[in-house]
C-alpha cells in the first residue's frame, strides 16, 4: 500500500506548508509573555504573567489548524488501490495446485486437511463465478486434473475424487506443478495466479520456486496452508494411522520457520487457513490485484480522501468546547 500511495490532485499539497506557516504565526502571537520581551527578567516575567503556560496547552487554533491540514490532504486525493470493474474481475485466470499426500489426511482440521482443502477450493471457485480455473494434483509428481474451465460443477467432481492412494509417487514435489501451471495459463500467464493448497513445502523446492517467481512472465504465486502448528494424526480410510519413514506415526506438524523462509526467499504469499472466509477473501484480493497490475494499467485509482474527513470533523467539533476562544 505504501509503495502505491500517491495523490490524484497533488496541487492541493501546496496548502499544507501555507496552513502550517499561518498556524505558527498565530500561535506565536498567543504567547502572553511576548510583549515584555527582554525588558523584564525571565523569573519575574513568569511570575507576573497570567496563564503563562498557554503555549504548552492545546488550543482551539491547534484543533482547527490540524483539521485544515487533514482537509488539504483529503482534497489532494490520496490513493493506493485501483477500482476493479465486476466484468474485469471475472477474467482473472487461476490454477489451483492441490497437495494430495498422506500428511493431508491429518485430523487436526476436521474432518481432515484434505477435506477442508476441498471446501476452501470450492468456496474460492464459487466466489469467482464465470472465471477460468484449472486444477493440478501433486505429491511426488504433478498431474493436470482439469484444464481451465468456468464450470464449477466439473471442478467439484474432480476435487471429490482426489485421494493420496491414486498418486503414483510419494513425496511433496511442489516444483513439479510449476511448468504445468505455466502451460495451462499459456499467453495469459502473467495475469494469472498459481495457488498451492497444502500443508507446506519441501526445502528442496525453494530454489525452483524462487526462480519461477522472479520471472516477469510467470503468474503470481500464493499458498493456502492447511493445518495447525501442532499437527494431528493422519488416518487411513480404515481408521489406522499413517506410518512415517521410521515406522511411527507420521509427523504432520506445520513447520512455521520453513514457511517464513519460503515467503522470504521466493516472494510467495503465504496465507494460513482460517475457520471463516477471511483467507478466501484475502486470496481473491490477491488474484484481482495481480490482474490489475499486469493487464489493466489504465484502471482508475480509488480516491481515499474521504477517510480523512471524519477525523477532521471531530477536530472541528472539539474546537467548539466550552472555554475555548478562536480569534
Amino acid at each position: 500500500m505504501i509503495e502505491q500511495l500517491h495523490f490524484l490532485r497533488p496541487l492541493w499539497l501546496f496548502a499544507v506548508p501555507a496552513i502550517a506557516g499561518v498556524w505558527w504565526l498565530l500561535r506565536s502571537r498567543q504567547n502572553p509573555e511576548q510583549p515584555f520581551g527582554n525588558l523584564v527578567a525571565p523569573h519575574l516575567r513568569s511570575a507576573l504573567t497570567i496563564q503563562h503556560n498557554t503555549r504548552t496547552r492545546v488550543s482551539a487554533l491547534d484543533s482547527f489548524a490540524l483539521a485544515l491540514l487533514l482537509l488539504a490532504l483529503a482534497a489532494a486525493g490520496p490513493a493506493w488501490r485501483q477500482q476493479v470493474a465486476p466484468w474485469f474481475e471475472e477474467t482473472a485466470p487461476l490454477v489451483i495446485a492441490m497437495e494430495v499426500t498422506d500428511s493431508m489426511r491429518s485430523n487436526d482440521l476436521t474432518p481432515s486437511r484434505l477435506e477442508r482443502a476441498r471446501f476452501k477450493a470450492l468456496d474460492l471457485v464459487a466466489a469467482r463465478t464465470g472465471a477460468r480455473t484449472a486444477l493440478i494434483a501433486y505429491a511426488g509428481s504433478a498431474h493436470i486434473v482439469v484444464p481451465p474451465t468456468t464450470d464449477g460443477a466439473i471442478l467439484a467432481g474432480f476435487l471429490e475424487s482426489l485421494d493420496p492412494a491414486i498418486m503414483p509417487r510419494d513425496g511433496t514435489n511442489s516444483a513439479a506443478a510449476l511448468p504445468l501451471a505455466l502451460g495451462l495459463l499459456g499467453e495469459n500467464a502473467q495475469i494469472g495466479t498459481l495457488l498451492f493448497i497444502g500443508d507446506g513445502f519441501d526445502s528442496a523446492d525453494i530454489p525452483a520456486l524462487a526462480s519461477f517467481t522472479a520471472d516477469p512472465a510467470a503468474p503470481a504465486v500464493a499458498a493456502l496452508i492447511m493445518g495447525t502448528d501442532a499437527g494431528g494424526v493422519a488416518l487411513l480410510p480404515d481408521g489406522k494411522p499413517v506410518l512415517g519413514p521410521g515406522g511411527g506415526a507420521l509427523q504432520t506438524a506445520i513447520d512455521g520457520d520453513l514457511l517464513a523462509r519460503v515467503s522470504r526467499e521466493t516472494g510467495l504469499t503465504v496465507v494460513r487457513s482460517e475457520p471463516g472466509d477471511g483467507d478466501i477473501r484475502r486470496l481473491l484480493r490477491l488474484v484481482e490485484s495481480n490482474l490489475l497490475q499486469a493487464d489493466d494499467p489504465d484502471a482508475e485509482w480509488h480516491d481515499e480522501g474521504w477517510l480523512l474527513l471524519w477525523p477532521a470533523l471531530l477536530l472541528v467539533l472539539y474546537g467548539f468546547r466550552r472555554g475555548w476562544v478562536l480569534r
